[in-house]
């Protein structure tokens, strides 16, 4: 393949330079960053999906994939913006500001837990990881020259996959151990170190900043869209993009292509009489202007690459949930007791046996309780109080708790449900062990349902917690959780209530035997651990500490688009091995794979744009690279919830959806080598 490489003057080996002190400074300050990213963003997608009584969010996969993929869309729109205000106003201004709005967005990240706030705190973090990303490749670009770059950039992507590396490891401990609040301060603490660095060690490496003539903030936007073509053509670019973030969801996809075929019409019709004038001689300017295309081989280039970023990015958006839903790692924790030992398992497998029992307990009493059917006769008439205290009556409080039996069906949810506590039991064992445990049921008084009436009803405010702490203060056996839902149905109905209605109310609930539940919930913790998801997508990074500096020196002569091609075939590789990949061992086998065609792909895709762009607009094309990491988040985050829901969730059938992310990555080899020898092999990139 072709590609634009220097032209060495001698035929002696160039001397590589040395880097500077603001490359290294830089690379430490991207480990931060991105082990607050990463510790956060390993296991979004299990916080997302994973069930409320863990502490998670509780949100559906097509919900997952509408935040994974709307959010880090903006978050890489951003940078051809911030790239180029850095390259205006200075770097160390730039990274101050992120820094200021990256702290309390991570901070305010797990506070949230509507979707509407969620997603508006998730969008806090990216406008801060935007104003980021562009200064701090920009640095190393600035930094390093023809004879270091690619060893450079090697070392810069080295050490971003430290920061990702170490953030999920440790976020895995906190969320097990400490509960997922934890995971967002320490974000948030990771990115305040960055503070330090940058004041006592950072040297800006820009020149414009530092002259007495700067650009105006019009030039600098000029410059932005001027890469692009003019102000029509980025703006109907813009507008295309935009309409993509409502796709499947506000919109279906059908919608959003004749939208966009539409807007693009429509702004070619604009273009006729616009293009008349022009061609009279009629002076125009701004966006009385026909559309014309800048850079139109760098723009092609971005959206090929897309295609590359869209299957990538299914490491960390699919990959967790489905290591979670569907992937049996008990080989890893059995290699990990015989290698290691039992409490190297244990840490690597954890299980919090507390939230795990709660869940049980919650499980156990909605399966053993009568209150919804207690609730039907009360609001249908058919409860008598006058029959209330006749044993034998089917709607006596003295009936006992019925027998679990869990059907097939039912134990499959049930199991499902376990699956956010670390724990993968067979449907039949669990059935087996369930249907006999010990449960007992409420017994209250109508006396004491009189005097709880008098409190509920005297009190300020009244909620489910509420009602819950009142009655676990008398009942401590039962598992709060258990009598949340209860709560919830004495606050609904309280104004309606008398003192007999309440006792038989409570007496329909009903509760697993608390030692039989905790000793169930140890021997199941034991037997059926599985690996943190995170720590194995984490195998990605870890391989890419280990071997990036090698394979960027391997690679390091070999043309960039032909180090691409390489890569993403090779990525594309290990992407679509997940199809047959149900046990630990493999899925770590396949996405080792993937790292190392990532490990080529990556670091030259963004070498190439580096070394391609003018010196005074580094920043500026460093974030239009993004642009195709932008799409790749638009596409990878709504096909990575659709295909998940549909395809691995519904129909039970993953395979499927990793063998079409596995093809795109094909498809998008085979394009770039078409665009190397069609379009490059003709002329400049430039």
């Amino acid at each position: 393949m072709s590609s634009q490489q220097p032209v060495q003057k001698s035929t002696e080996k160039p001397t590589r330079s040395k880097f500077k002190q603001s490359f290294w400074v830089a690379n430490t300050m991207e480990i931060f960053e991105r082990l607050a990213w990463y510790g956060f963003f390993a296991v979004s997608s299990l916080y997302i999906t994973g069930s409320r009584s863990e502490g998670a969010l509780g949100f559906t996969s097509e919900q997952r994939g509408l935040l994974q993929g709307i959010v880090p869309f903006i978050l890489y729109l951003l940078p051809v913006v911030s790239g180029a205000l850095g390259d205006r106003f200075g770097y160390k201004k730039t990274f101050i500001v992120a820094y200021s709005v990256l702290v309390p967005a991570y901070f305010l990240l797990g506070q949230f837990t509507t979707f509407g706030t969620f997603f508006m705190a998730f969008l806090f973090v990216a406008v801060g990881a935007a104003i980021f990303k562009p200064v701090v490749v920009g640095t190393v670009a600035r930094t390093t020259d023809e004879t270091n770059s690619s060893m450079g950039f090697g070392i810069f992507y080295m050490m971003v996959n430290v920061g990702g590396f170490i953030g999920p490891v440790v976020a895995g401990f906190v969320r097990v151990n400490y509960g997922w609040d934890y995971v967002f301060i320490a974000s948030s603490f990771w990115i305040a170190c960055n503070f330090l660095w940058l004041f006592l060690f950072y040297k800006e490496p820009t020149t414009e900043s530092a002259n007495v003539k700067k650009r105006t903030l019009r030039e600098v936007f000029g410059g932005i869209v001027e890469v692009l073509g003019n102000g029509r053509f980025f703006i109907m670019v813009f507008g295309i993009l935009i309409m993509l973030m409502f796709g499947g969801r506000n919109f279906s996809w059908t919608m959003i292509g004749l939208l966009s075929a539409g807007w693009i019409v429509l702004n070619l019709l604009i273009d006729i009489p616009l293009r008349k004038r022009a061609k009279n001689g009629v002076s125009v300017k701004g966006l009385s202007q026909p559309m014309k295309i800048g850079n139109w081989k760098f723009a092609l280039y971005l959206l090929i690459l897309s295609g590359f970023w869209t299957s990538f990015n299914q490491i960390f958006l699919t990959h967790p949930e489905f290591i979670r839903d569907f992937v049996d790692t008990k080989d890893m924790v059995t290699t990990a007791k015989k290698v290691f030992g039992e409490n190297f398992a244990r840490g690597l497998a954890a299980v919090n046996e507390n939230l795990l029992s709660e869940e049980l307990a919650l499980t156990i009493s909605e399966r053993a309780s009568t209150i919804d059917a207690r609730m039907d006769a009360l609001k249908s008439g058919a409860y008598i109080a006058d029959l209330d205290t006749i044993p034998g009556n089917n709607l006596a409080n003295t009936r006992a708790p019925r027998p679990l039996r869990y059907s097939p069906e039912e134990a499959k949810t049930a199991v499902w449900d376990l699956y956010d506590f670390k724990v993968r039991i067979p449907i039949d064992t669990f059935r087996a062990h369930m249907n006999y445990m010990p449960t007992s049921a409420m017994a209250v008084d109508p006396a004491v349902a009189r005097a709880l009436l008098d409190k509920f009803r005297a009190a300020d405010h009244i909620d489910a917690k509420t009602v819950a702490k009142t009655l676990i203060a008398i009942w401590p056996d039962i598992p709060l959780p258990v009598l949340e839902k209860t709560g919830a149905m004495v606050v609904e109905n309280l104004s309606s209530f008398d003192e007999m209605k309440l006792a038989y109310l409570f007496n329909g609930l009903a509760y697993g035997i608390p030692a039989a539940v905790k000793a169930e919930t140890h021997r199941i913790a034991e037997a059926y651990r599985q690996v943190n998801p995170e720590y194995i997508i984490n195998v990605d990074a870890g391989a890419i500490v280990v071997f990036q500096v090698l394979i960027s020196f391997l690679i390091g002569f070999i043309p960039p688009l032909s180090a691409m091609v390489i890569g993403i075939i090779v990525a594309a590789i290990g992407i679509g091995m997940a199809a047959w990949t149900y046990t630990g061992w493999l899925v770590t086998l396949a996405i080792t794979i993937f790292a190392f065609g990532e490990m080529m792909a990556s670091p030259k895709s963004q070498e190439y744009v580096g070394r391609i762009a003018p010196q005074q607009k580094v920043a500026l094309y460093m974030g239009f690279y993004f642009w195709c990491v932008a799409l790749g988040n638009i596409f990878g985050g709504r096909l990575s919830g659709e295909l998940y829901g549909s395809l691995a969730r519904d129909a039970g059938r993953p395979d499927i959806m990793w063998m079409i992310f596995g093809g795109l990555g094909l498809v998008t080899a085979v394009i770039l080598i078409l665009y190397d020898r069609l379009i490059i092999g003709k002329g400049k990139m430039e």
